[in-house]
This record gives C-alpha cells, sequence and structure tokens, in this order.
C-alpha cells in the first residue's frame, strides 16, 4: 500500500514538473499585460514572431507591460525579463526584444531594444538606431502602437534575413544612407565650387566694363621715363611637404555587455 501511494505522488510529482517545463516554454513571444493590443492584433502579431522566429532559429520578442517593476533602467529590465523567462533561441539563446512600459512613474513611456547570440550579429548599433529612430519611436509617439510593433517584426525580418546571407545591416550595408551620403558629396564637391566660380567671375566681369583696348602703353610709363633706382632679392615661395595622419573610422558592429547583450533604451 505504500509503495502504490509513493508512486502515485512521484507521479503527480512528474506531472507538475513537466505541465510547468511545458507552460514556460510554450509562453509567447508577443505578450501584452496592458490591453494596448487587442485580442486579434497580439494573435498576428504573436503568429508572426513565430514563424521568424523559427525560420532565422532566433526568437524575436515583444513585451508589452504596465511598469517596470522598480526598474529605472528599460534595457537592465529588459534584459532581466529575457533571462527570467528563459528566451532565446538554441544553446546561446538567440534573440531579440522589444519591450515596451506603458505605466506612470518611473515606467512612463519607456522603450528597450535588446539583442542577444545571433540577434548581436543580426541587430548591430547602427542597425537598432535606424529600426528605432525610423521606424519604430515615432510611430510610439504617435500612439501607433499596433503599427510600430508591426515596423519591428518587419525591420526583425529583414535584419536577421541580410545577417544570414553574411552581410548583416550596418553603415556600410545600408544603401539609403550610402546613396544620400555620395549625393551630398557630388554636390558639395562639383557644384558648390561651380556656383561660387560662376559668382566670382560675373562680378569680376561686371568691374571690367571701363576696360578699353589700347594702342600703345604710354598712359602706364610715368612721365620721365622708367628709372631703376635700386635692386633686391625677395624670397616669394617655399616647398612645404606634409604627410596626412589617418583617422580610424567607425567600422560599425555591434557593443556587447559582460551579461552578452546588446541594447538601446530611452523614452517615447
Amino acid at each position: 500500500m505504500k509503495k502504490l501511494l509513493i508512486t502515485i505522488l512521484l507521479a503527480l510529482l512528474l506531472t507538475t514538473i513537466l505541465t510547468t517545463v511545458v507552460s514556460a516554454a510554450d509562453l509567447d513571444l508577443v505578450t501584452d499585460i496592458t490591453g494596448t493590443l487587442t485580442d486579434s492584433q497580439r494573435n498576428q502579431l504573436n503568429e508572426r514572431a513565430e514563424r521568424i522566429s523559427q525560420q532565422y532559429r532566433c526568437d524575436v520578442i515583444i513585451i508589452v507591460v504596465n511598469d517596470m517593476d522598480g526598474y529605472r533602467d528599460a534595457g537592465r529590465f529588459a534584459e532581466d525579463v529575457f533571462i527570467e523567462y528563459n528566451f532565446g533561441y538554441g544553446q546561446d539563446s538567440s534573440g531579440v526584444m522589444l519591450l515596451l512600459s506603458m505605466g506612470g512613474g518611473a515606467g512612463n513611456r519607456d522603450y528597450a531594444l535588446i539583442a542577444k547570440g545571433f540577434g548581436n550579429t543580426a541587430f548591430t548599433d547602427y542597425g537598432k538606431d535606424v529600426m528605432l529612430d525610423k521606424h519604430i519611436v515615432p510611430l510610439l509617439r504617435n500612439n501607433r502602437y499596433y503599427e510600430a510593433l508591426s515596423a519591428y517584426l518587419d525591420k526583425a525580418e529583414e535584419f536577421l534575413s541580410m545577417a544570414r546571407d553574411g552581410t548583416p545591416f550596418d553603415r556600410h550595408t545600408d544603401h539609403n544612407a550610402e546613396g544620400t551620403s555620395i549625393l551630398i558629396k557630388l554636390t558639395v564637391v562639383i557644384f558648390v565650387p561651380l556656383i561660387v566660380a560662376f559668382l566670382i567671375c560675373s562680378v569680376w566681369k561686371s568691374q571690367m566694363k571701363t576696360a578699353r583696348i589700347a594702342a600703345t602703353a604710354c598712359n602706364y610709363i610715368p612721365p620721365g621715363g622708367f628709372q631703376l633706382t635700386g635692386s633686391a632679392d625677395t624670397f616669394l615661395y617655399r616647398t612645404v611637404t606634409r604627410t596626412k595622419i589617418q583617422k580610424s573610422s567607425s567600422s560599425g558592429g555591434t557593443t556587447v555587455n559582460s551579461r552578452g547583450f546588446s541594447g538601446r533604451s530611452g523614452k517615447f
């Protein structure tokens, strides 16, 4: 009887443990405990996040909370949430997380975008800045939350695809920024000097309207003729050799902290 009772208890305990493990593993990648998203919106975002995560073996996560549970640093709070709920794909816990804190107090409209593992490769420092400043934060500031989170998934999929192909989105792979830079350089180097030269020549031309063609140079000879009263050697030119000092330029990449995370945080 005792053996049967022990067996039943062990079976119940094992069932409880397995249920806990499964529930932890099946946490939705898109979690909203604030009601900011409708059920339909959250489900759509979660389905997209799961598809992207499985395709690129990197968890793409969205967490929306009321406050940061006493934290003042949204980035640190996001890292602890990532660790506590065991997010991340594979042995290196690859993932990227966008966390929004909607509540009052120290956690009033804060955001954090963090990455780990392969996420650090796909989401460079420059990439995070572009994603946030151009595609996410402006929408958040206008309270267009669903559009902002959709844009996050769009850019996450794009960045992961580029990283998998060996060309992570960074300064030297941002074709839009490169095109803008070339256009600006061409404008400064070619067109601006041409405009300045045209203006200068126009001024000079207007000042020469009183000039007349003369048959002789009598007007330039002083009375009594030319007389040399003295001579001297004057130093006019010198040759200077200069060596250009090369300055190191930013090569992009990702800044990773001691916990293995990279990220950026702020308010919207």
